[in-house]
């Protein structure tokens, strides 16, 4: 049988490089472990002892961690690696939106947006908005997600939580599909990225997209960092600054 999730290609890089990283490995198993009260903080579902048994034989029979750990803490592998800041969330994964932009290149607001935008808030974006050639900027809202058991029918089920409006920063980086290199291969060469992000701008979240973004007839890959306004409203223009010259190594 299948894994539940497209297995990973070529992820040992990326493993490597957390592996040598006490810190992120500390961040991985705090998320894992805090991960473990999940279901009963987000009311997420639990699954019974069958449920739970079934998972664990499917797992072993299939080599399948993200099926055993998804009924243990309702994360996939690659949820707590995302959960954990380690690497970025994939742009509109599954289809589904994500971020959710909610204006347009020149700043104005998206019309029919089903999130409610205060005047404060817009104001805020306008007052740092910019048009630049080297990052795109978008008043956006975004969330965080793991998965886990439909507790009847043990589909897979997609969850949402910290969802915020924020300042969405969209930067080009070299087009990895046409170098032959996997989602995971990309992954590991924004690492330094995505740490130095992490650590000048806790709370940020990076998002990723291979050969997604089309500027005047060329792809490339795209970098986003969205940095929600309940935690970067103040100074929001000195932490713009800083997120570009982390991406640009300036």
């Amino acid at each position: 049988m299948a894994t539940i999730f497209p297995r990973e290609e070529r992820a040992e890089a990326l493993f490597g490089e957390i592996l040598k990283n006490p810190e992120a490995c500390r961040r991985l198993m705090d998320t894992f472990n805090d991960s473990l009260d999940m279901a009963d903080v987000l009311d997420a579902p639990t699954v019974s002892a069958q449920q739970f048994a079934a998972a664990l034989f499917n797992a072993y029979e299939n080599k399948d961690l993200s099926a055993f750990l998804m009924a243990i803490c309702q994360h996939s592998m690659f949820d707590l690696l995302r959960n954990a800041a380690l690497i970025p969330f994939k742009f509109n994964a599954d289809g589904q939106p994500n971020p959710v932009i909610l204006t347009d290149d020149a700043g104005v607001l998206l019309p029919n947006n089903k999130f409610a935008v205060s005047s404060k808030v817009y104001d805020r974006f306008i007052r740092v908005f910019q048009k630049q050639e080297k990052v795109k900027m978008y008043l956006a809202s975004g969330y965080c997600k793991y998965h886990g058991y439909d507790e009847g029918s043990m589909d897979v089920v997609e969850y949402h939580y910290n969802q915020h409006l924020g300042l969405l920063l969209i930067y080009e980086l070299p087009d990895t599909v046409k170098q032959k290199v996997t989602e995971a291969e990309a992954y590991s060469t924004v690492w330094d990225i995505q740490m130095r992000l992490q650590h000048a701008l806790p709370r940020s979240v990076v998002y990723y997209g291979q050969d997604t973004l089309k500027d005047g007839g060329t792809r490339y890959d795209e970098l986003g960092v969205f940095l929600p306004l309940e935690h970067f409203a103040d100074r929001l223009e000195r932490h713009m600054e800083t997120a570009t010259k982390i991406v640009y190594g300036e």
